[in-house]
């Protein structure tokens, strides 16, 4: 079974934040780069998990979006 690009990059942007030992923010950005996910893409794919309920996120300085796991999950 193959899965999608998108959904692949989901997986590792939720495995990023679960990773994450102080529970704090995470910059896209810094997903981004850690998983090597092309940085737009990856803000779509967040919005996605956010509209479901897997991501929170809050506007930081410089209108960057920060990110961690619900909780509960």
């Amino acid at each position: 079974m193959q899965i999608s690009v998108k959904t692949d990059y989901a997986l590792l942007a939720l495995l990023d934040l679960a990773s994450q030992l102080s529970r704090e923010p995470v910059r896209t950005a810094d997903i981004a780069r850690r998983q090597k996910i092309p940085r737009k893409f990856l803000e779509l794919i967040l919005a996605g998990l956010k509209s479901a309920g897997f991501v929170e996120s809050r506007r930081a300085r410089r209108a960057v979006i920060c990110w961690r796991a619900s909780p509960g999950l």
